[in-house]
């Protein structure tokens, strides 16, 4: 028997909203950047190797910073704890889309100095998209590292069951 999951509440809606209108804009960067820059050359070999080894760079910066938040205070009421847990989510997302966003911005930059024409823009805009898929968008593994952060100190937060995302269970051995 499958149960469907809950409703989703307001603030993961719009999280979600928010995480995927920060995602699609790289896209209408490039599709507006098509018409600009044109198809014509294909971008070096350095420059393709520069944005996948920065996307490296960038995610290893996201797993060392990108989830550092506060914990709760133990004594804070649950409305309070409630407030305070959305509130330090958003800001360290916000974090994570804005180094997650550094290539594409770079990339747009280099394809207006280096040849390599929309080419050069889509290959970092694509790494940077990579990078929102597994640190921006609210999904288990961003939502529990968050909630383990701030739950550190002892005091509960409710985002995994904001976001419908199951608490971890015991490690299972077979």
């Amino acid at each position: 028997m499958t149960t469907t999951p809950p409703p989703a509440a307001p603030f993961a809606q719009s999280v979600r909203i928010l995480a995927g209108a920060l995602m699609a804009g790289l896209v209408f960067i490039g599709i507006a950047m098509f018409f600009v820059l044109g198809t014509e050359d294909t971008p070096p070999v350095w420059l393709v190797a520069a944005q996948l080894v920065a996307g490296v760079v960038v995610h290893l910066l996201l797993e060392s910073v990108g989830y550092r938040v506060q914990p709760l205070d133990p004594d804070l009421s649950d409305a309070d704890a409630e407030t305070a847990a959305r509130a330090r989510w958003q800001s360290a997302m916000v974090l994570r889309f804005a180094l997650s966003e550094v290539i594409a911005i770079a990339s747009l930059m280099a394809a207006f100095v280096v040849e390599g024409g929309i080419l050069a823009y889509a290959v970092g805009a694509v790494v940077s998209l990579v990078l929102m898929a597994v640190h921006v968008w609210p999904s288990a593994r961003p939502v529990g590292r968050i909630a383990d952060a701030l739950e550190a100190a002892g005091r509960r937060s409710t985002l995994r069951e904001e976001f419908g995302v199951p608490a971890p269970g015991p490690i299972q051995q077979y």
